[in-house]
């Protein structure tokens, strides 16, 4: 009877730490905000007919098109971040979506004085 006891709190103790162990197993570590996921996706300016393109992946990896390169963008501080180790370049711009989130505005953190208006593809 003693030993049916220990088998029983032994098999207990056992699928209690099973149970914790899988339960870490079944999170998924996801670090796109809902701001963020509003920019994945193809976008293009067409200016004095000039088409720019920017594509935003959602494992924060990204293209422009008149670099011809690929970077990383985040979201930090309410500005789009975009870096370019090779031409060791970082784009910061202050954004603002319209048209259900169709239009996105950008505007250089360094010099305001133009806004940017790219159109989701």
């Amino acid at each position: 009877m003693k030993g049916m006891k220990q088998q029983l709190l032994m098999i207990g103790i056992i699928v209690i730490i099973v149970t914790v162990w899988l339960s870490g197993c079944n999170q998924v570590s996801n670090t796109m905000t809902p701001e963020k996921t509003r920019f994945i996706g193809t976008w293009q300016n067409t200016t004095r007919n000039i088409t720019r393109t920017i594509i935003l992946f959602s494992n924060d990896s990204c293209s422009v098109s008149i670099l011809n390169e690929t970077g990383t963008w985040d979201v930090q501080d309410s500005k789009l971040v975009m870096k370019f180790p090779v031409r060791q370049i970082t784009y910061t711009f202050y954004y603002a979506f319209s048209n259900n989130d169709r239009n996105l505005s950008l505007t250089s953190a360094v010099s305001t004085s133009t806004t940017t208006v790219f159109t989701k593809q």
